[in-house]
């Protein structure tokens, strides 16, 4: 589903303002939900989450932290697999030979190919497994809502275009909590690409932000000055046919799925039909290239992204920011 356009119009619209005794119940609930006891891991646990639905690059935030830190660390990702079919309640520790799509969903399989992934629902379930399995430390893949495992540190990712939207809670806004509350809770802040909404006025004085920009990776030199064809199924499919053009592709076909969208074969028909009458390279993002089947794959060429900090230092300041955490953490 697409998001209305009205949750990005700030101050709030007379739809947004209709539906704001919806959105006090939804803030009332995650409070409540959020307010019950949660299982403390014996190993540090950082969160990379949001307080909007849809894509910030929450996964390619764990994807640059779980490289830097699995430096001195065992890593493990925790993620509850959005949209998987199998729906068992027991924690999945993903195994890439044998799991698709359908078992452990889109951002799992991304996660595995770097280190152990479990998929639960049940943080503290998966976050149990991992820790049996030789993890010391866990990296949640979103979860900044989950209630039931304790976040040493909770990391923010803001999509610096869409900011908070029009700072209303669902259904009026794209919020999952209240703005106030959430913000309280972050130990650390990572604001993706030019601040636009003006995002980081409204965040809290001493909340440590660090900025970053979405850089396409090295692959895409090789497309410079040609023709493709780009699809994707994204929050923001807009965000990645816009990248590939700012690096000089043409697109002659743009088309946007829903965000973790399962492709049916008569799609897939229709993307080969456009790839044989233009003649042209089918591109998409690793996160839709695992959801395509294996016989599909030898058609299209994904083209990742990658974090470019502004301070050089980002990724070392974050490793000191989670020792100071635990260091306050041992002494309270």
């Amino acid at each position: 589903m697409k998001a209305p356009s009205f949750w990005q119009a700030y101050p709030p619209t007379l739809m947004a303002k209709v539906l704001s005794p919806f959105s006090v119940i939804t803030q009332l609930i995650t409070k409540h939900r959020l307010s019950k006891p949660k299982w403390k891991a014996s190993v540090p646990v950082i969160c990379c989450g949001n307080l909007t639905v849809g894509g910030t690059g929450k996964t390619t935030v764990a994807l640059e932290l779980g490289k830097y830190f699995q430096r001195d660390y065992r890593i493990a990702f925790l993620t509850r697999g959005y949209k998987r079919k199998n729906q068992s309640p027991e924690p999945i520790c993903v195994d890439l030979s044998r799991h698709t799509v359908h078992d452990v969903g889109d951002e799992a399989l991304l996660l595995a190919q770097l280190a152990p992934t479990w998929v639960a629902s049940n943080r503290a379930a998966s976050a149990k497994m991992a820790i049996k399995n030789g993890a010391e430390l866990l990296i949640m893949d979103d979860g900044f809502q989950n209630p039931t495992l304790y976040q040493d540190m909770p990391i923010l990712i803001i999509d610096g275009i869409t900011g908070f939207g029009n700072h209303q809670a669902l259904p009026a806004g794209p919020l999952r909590e209240s703005l106030q509350h959430g913000l309280q809770r972050a130990k650390a802040c990572i604001l993706i690409g030019e601040d636009k909404a003006n995002t980081q006025q409204y965040l809290p004085k001493n909340l440590p932000i660090f900025h970053a920009n979405l850089k396409m990776d090295d692959q895409i030199k090789a497309f410079k000055g040609k023709s493709v064809i780009a699809f994707a199924g994204l929050g923001r499919p807009s965000k990645f046919f816009q990248s590939l053009e700012d690096n000089d592709l043409h697109l002659v076909q743009k088309i946007a799925f829903p965000d973790h969208h399962f492709y049916q074969e008569k799609e897939l028909k229709e993307l080969l039909s456009l790839h044989q009458y233009y003649q042209v390279p089918l591109v998409t993002t690793p996160k839709d290239y695992v959801r395509l089947p294996l016989s599909f794959k030898q058609y299209v060429i994904p083209l990742g992204v990658h974090l470019q900090w502004q301070d050089q230092m980002a990724l070392s300041k974050v490793y000191a920011l989670l020792d100071s955490i635990l260091v306050q953490g041992v002494k309270g």
